[in-house]
């Protein structure tokens, strides 16, 4: 009875149950959080079902509109029935599931690299696009200063407040050729 159980447990519940199975479709399944509904086809009545309660191998969810068969108990909570042992169409039937699957907490994560710039999986201290121990500008590459000063990320980033600086500076240097030119004329 237990290799049967490791084997196809949805058969071993339907020897152990007394109630009879129930068909169904899925209304709607969220596979982030492992649970959604299924719609009885008789009573209409949204059913609970949890992930932990589908007859599949690998990652289990349930499609939506899938067709299921499956027993009703009440929910240990007490806010309403769940549907358990749920397989496919058919007794003993395996689950299509769904076609989603999220990226789970082992993402391969991209971070942006502050050696050489680039959205990639390695850390700074083991880049393998800069072979030097200089610290680089990952904006434009270059050995000779960092990001927060370089010069390209200022007019890629900013292009008003470069030009509005550079207007500045402009009128700065012309008010000082101005004042040159006036002590100039007075030195006269």
């Amino acid at each position: 009875m237990i290799g049967a159980a490791l084997e196809n447990p949805v058969e071993v519940v339907s020897q152990l149950s007394p109630t009879p199975r129930f068909f169904g479709s899925c209304k709607w399944f969220n596979v982030s959080k492992g649970y959604g509904f299924v719609i009885d086809d008789i009573t209409k009545e949204d059913l609970f079902v949890h992930q932990s309660n589908l007859n599949m191998q690998g990652f289990r969810s349930l499609d939506e509109g899938e067709r299921v068969s499956y027993y009703i108990q009440e929910r240990s909570n007490g806010k309403g029935r769940e549907a358990y042992a749920v397989s496919g169409e058919f007794e003993g039937q395996g689950l299509k599931g769904s076609r989603i699957h999220p990226l789970g907490r082992k993402k391969a994560v991209s971070l942006r690299c502050f050696r050489c710039g680039k959205f990639a999986t390695h850390k700074a201290k083991s880049c393998p696009n800069v072979k030097t121990d200089a610290k680089v500008c990952y904006t434009c590459g270059s050995e000779e200063h960092v990001s927060s000063i370089c010069p390209e990320r200022r007019r890629k980033h900013r292009p008003e407040q470069v030009a509005a600086e550079e207007a500045e500076a402009e009128a700065a240097r012309a008010a000082a050729e101005e004042r040159g030119k006036d002590e100039e004329e007075d030195s006269d």
